[in-house]
């Protein structure tokens, strides 16, 4: 799925990036945002974009941002 159909405060998993070009790609790295990384939805922006929580950081992106990044969802095992 796509990081915009994520529900807010739902940790995921980064997989991919698509429709991006590679220098918004290499900034995304760079930001934290790469195959493997785990991310929740922390609040949405009244513009579609959203606050991201990377860690310990906080990162807004825009809607073209959440658009491109794909993302499964975190299963936290029980036991």
């Amino acid at each position: 799925m796509m990081l915009d159909a994520a529900r807010t405060g739902q940790l995921m998993t980064v997989v991919g990036r698509s429709r991006s070009s590679s220098a918004i790609s290499r900034r995304l790295a760079e930001l934290g945002i790469r195959p493997g990384a785990t991310l929740a939805i922390q609040s949405r922006t009244s513009g579609g974009g959203a606050i991201l929580a990377i860690g310990d950081d906080r990162i807004a992106v825009s809607r073209q941002i959440l658009d491109s990044v794909e993302v499964d969802p975190e299963v936290l095992a029980h036991g």
